[in-house]
């Protein structure tokens, strides 16, 4: 069966995007949340005690009776409540709800969307770890992601009534325990599953990124109706003075990792832009510096900032620059800093006293470190101190603020600050949480509201916040490690959990809940944990491949070509050379004609020649036989041997 809480998400889906316009306030804007709310009365009295009580069971809001009848006029206006005497002031109310009909196109695309998301969830958790699965319906991912997304970093009022003792942890060592109550329903195991989801659906699906961030914006102005005595005016102009905590510093400075930085640095940003002051005491300083020297002394370190080096997102050497010089760092960034002790300024004692200290000390029993408890209390104090007994209901003129990401801290310190003052609820306490502050800023300031950049950039810090490394996971895979034996085994779980890849492994098949490491599953995990380097390994030899089969393609083809180029050559060669024996053999049979006309006309000559000589000789030869046969060469010889006789 699909959580009340689910539906109401769909029917105050798209209240956003009236959120900045001239259209009305954003009181009129959040009106949608009281929709299903009032639908349970249809018809019966307007009850605030009931109503209120609803609320607080649905959206975990910290809402009161007060709270509903300061609604009063703007139901009233929405014509979801009717006044029994009109005209009245005190009057009674009867809720009066219009059918709805059937679901609306936009409701109805809404609802397909997040069903979409949900399956998608539902899968992705199945693959992600075997050992942790949990047969669930589609509607039931659906309920547990947009629980999540509605309450990520949030705390309600019950979240301060936590309990502390001690007990044995699993080694056998009395260590001390906080059991703090959940804002919402979920388990760890759920919040580390929607968390890994959400991060890899922002990363890799952009349609699924707007509708998850625009749900956690829905989260978002819950802190606008908790607080929603609060001035909703835009602000452009403020004094404020804004004292970081250190770990909100150290996510400005980028130790923390991208997405923490991300997160905040625009909202510091934005502060500086209106004229607010930031600044960091003295004692958050030294808190800097002692975390970042405990991680960097610590030879398996867990936190935002080992997991920012192991994600490579900061160098290990500007994590040691920052642990020496945080001060400088942070002048850089427009946050100047702050130094008091607690017995200065003497005539400011009387609004935070010494009592007053050791009250709010002994409240903050949840923090197991001493230094970090005075620490809190001192900045605390400082912060009423400086404000000299001024209060306020806006948060833009409450002179000073220590902004924190400790959600718990916050809460402490708003009900102590209230029995310290008798004030109410309405005033602005000195510490607040980054959503608060974030919140204002997104929606009173040049920022802008119907921009998701703000959700979604909160989205991602709070999932890096809880896929951080669980050192009690690791201690028990380390636990079970040693019983083995195997130094080399253990040397080698070291340099696993120095890997972003194989630790987010491990945490990924425990869901970060210790007691699924067994020694069954042990060899399983490690296997999970190698895998990452494997399939690394894996990835380089696939790619040393490739890169082997390209150089050598590439040397196939320069070699085609070379020999394209010798062939052609070759050709060419073959054509000149054919061409210049034609031309040759054209020269040569030129020569043969020609020799053979010399030769034909030299025949001619000597056959006629011969054929002369040879007239001339048969002519020569027939002159005896003509003068025989002549009378005058008949009488001749006789004429002539007759003259020789004489």
């Amino acid at each position: 069966m699909t959580k009340q809480l689910t539906r109401s998400a769909v029917r105050i889906y798209g209240a956003l995007t009236a959120l900045g316009s001239d259209s009305g306030s954003l009181l009129e804007g959040i009106l949608p949340f009281f929709d299903p709310i009032l639908r349970q009365y249809n018809g019966s009295k307007l009850d605030p005690d009931v109503i209120a009580s609803s609320v607080r069971e649905t959206y975990k809001w910290n809402f009161n009776s007060d709270l509903v009848e300061a609604f009063v006029p703007y139901l009233e206006r929405q014509g979801w409540i009717t006044a029994d005497i009109a005209g009245t002031r005190d009057t009674s109310y009867t809720i009066q709800m219009a059918d709805q009909g059937n679901s609306d196109e936009s409701t109805q695309t809404v609802e397909a969307e997040l069903r979409r998301i949900a399956i998608q969830f539902k899968t992705f958790s199945e693959n992600l770890s075997p050992l942790t699965a949990i047969p669930r319906e589609v509607e039931e991912f659906e309920d547990i992601l947009v629980e999540w997304l509605l309450y990520v970093e949030a705390f309600s009022e019950k979240s301060i009534e936590f309990k502390s003792g001690l007990k044995s942890d699993a080694t056998g060592k009395i260590r001390q325990f906080v059991d703090v109550p959940n804002t919402t329903s979920l388990r760890d195991e759920e919040k580390f599953l929607c968390a890994r989801f959400v991060k890899h659906a922002i990363e890799e699906d952009k349609g699924s990124a707007e509708v998850l961030s625009r749900i956690a914006a829905i989260g978002l102005l819950t802190e606008v109706v908790q607080d929603f005595v609060k001035p909703v005016t835009s602000v452009d102009k403020t004094d404020l003075i804004v004292y970081l905590d250190a770990p909100v510093a150290m996510e400005l400075l980028g130790v923390s990792g991208k997405s923490a930085r991300e997160n905040t640095a625009p909202i510091i940003a934005e502060l500086i832009r209106i004229g607010a002051s930031v600044r960091i005491f003295g004692q958050s300083i030294e808190e800097i510096k002692n975390s970042l020297q405990a991680v960097l002394k610590n030879p398996r370190p867990t936190g935002p900032t080992a997991q920012a080096m192991l994600r490579r997102e900061v160098l290990r050497e500007y994590v040691i620059e920052v642990s020496r010089n945080p001060s400088s760092l942070l002048e850089k960034q427009g946050v100047k800093s702050a130094y008091r002790t607690m017995d200065q300024t003497p005539s400011e004692h009387q609004y935070f006293t010494k009592e007053h200290w050791q009250d709010l000390y002994s409240e903050l029993s949840f923090a197991e470190n001493p230094r970090a408890r005075q620490h809190d209390a001192d900045v605390t104090a400082f912060v009423v101190r400086q404000r000299r007994g001024r209060t306020n209901s806006d948060i833009f003129k409450s002179q000073a603020v220590a902004l924190t990401r400790n959600g718990l801290l916050a809460q402490i310190v708003r009900r102590i600050s209230a029995q310290m003052t008798s004030s109410n609820d309405e005033t602005v306490p000195p510490v607040v949480h980054r959503r608060v502050l974030a919140t204002a800023m997104w929606l009173r300031t040049g920022m802008g509201a119907g921009d998701l950049n703000i959700p979604k950039r909160m989205l991602l810090a709070s999932c890096e916040h809880v896929l951080a490394i669980r050192p009690g996971v690791v201690e028990a895979v380390k636990r079970l490690t040693d019983a083995l034996g195997d130094e080399d085994q253990t040397r080698q779980l070291d340099l696993l959990i120095s890997q972003d890849r194989s630790a987010q492994a491990l945490m990924d098949k425990t869901l970060g809940v210790t007691n699924v490491v067994t020694k069954e599953n042990l060899p399983l995990l490690w296997q999970e944990m190698l895998h990452p380097h494997l399939e690394e390994e894996r990835l380089k030899g696939r790619e040393s491949l490739k890169k082997v089969e390209a150089e050598g393609k590439k040397r196939l083809e320069q070699a085609n070509k070379q020999i394209a180029g010798i062939q052609e050559e070759k050709d060419r060669q073959a054509t000149s050379l054919s061409a210049e024996l034609a031309a040759k053999q054209l020269e040569d049979r030129e020569a043969v004609d020609a020799l053979c006309a010399d030769i034909q006309r030299a025949l001619d000559r000597k056959r006629k020649m011969r054929i002369g000589m040879g007239l001339g000789i048969g002519l020569v030869s027939c002159i005896p036989i003509m003068l025989e046969s002549t009378p005058i060469v008949r009488t001749a010889p006789c004429s002539l041997a007759g003259y020789l006789d004489t």
